[in-house]
């Protein structure tokens, strides 16, 4: 008899299933039966190996955050290259995941924050938690930003966290209702122009969108 496959693998290929599903429909809308049928594990496996629904839908949350956010916040947290061009390819990845057929539309955090589609009162603790981990990440890139020189040393960084963090959201957003990736990049190039660069930076991207009136 051939041996199965390893159940540690057949685990992480049944979570990514579990989250896409959740990412789709939302907590309510997803039953314990969706979750056997798109994860190919009977609903015994799926308890042994994860728990009960809640307890999949925070796994499923934090797979999400690993292997979406993590990649990109680790290019922030390095700080490789220019603030805006760190903050294109934030913005971009993010875009990009967006419109990937391959995957639902939207981003599944901001999909349950906006929707409120989670379970228990434990789950907003952790949508919120994300968040502000996603806040945080934000605004330290930014404040690096500060100290070496790329951004005025009289920028409000609290502000400008706050308005690339609802960028973000708003990427999803853009994103759940139709826009385009043409529409997506003059609005990422567009919200960059808000931040408070020296004078004389010639970090953005001209070829995307020519907008004077919005430039420092």
């Amino acid at each position: 008899m051939a041996r199965g496959r390893p159940r540690k693998i057949a685990a992480k290929e049944a979570l990514h299933s579990v989250m896409i599903a959740f990412w789709q429909n939302g907590y309510s809308a997803t039953s314990m039966n969706d979750l056997a049928d798109v994860s190919g594990m009977a609903k015994p496996g799926l308890y042994a190996t994860f728990g009960d629904k809640e307890a999949l839908f925070e796994k499923a949350l934090l797979h999400y955050f690993e292997t979406y956010g993590g990649p990109v916040f680790e290019r922030l947290r390095k700080a490789e290259k220019h603030v805006i061009q760190d903050f294109r390819e934030f913005l971009g990845a993010i875009a990009d995941l967006t419109l990937d057929p391959g995957t639902p539309a939207g981003c599944f955090l901001v999909n349950a924050l906006v929707d409120r589609t989670y379970g228990a009162d434990r789950h907003q603790e952790l949508v919120n938690g994300l968040r502000e981990s996603r806040y945080a990440g934000i605004k330290n890139r930014l404040i690096k930003a500060v100290a070496a020189g790329e951004i005025r040393s009289d920028a409000d960084i609290d502000r400008a966290a706050t308005f690339l963090d609802g960028q973000f959201s708003a990427i999803a957003m853009l994103g759940r209702s139709g826009s385009t990736d043409a529409d997506l990049k003059t609005f990422i190039e567009t919200g960059l122009r808000a931040l408070p660069v020296k004078s004389g930076s010639d970090v953005f991207d001209e070829a995307v969108i020519d907008t004077p009136i919005l430039r420092q």
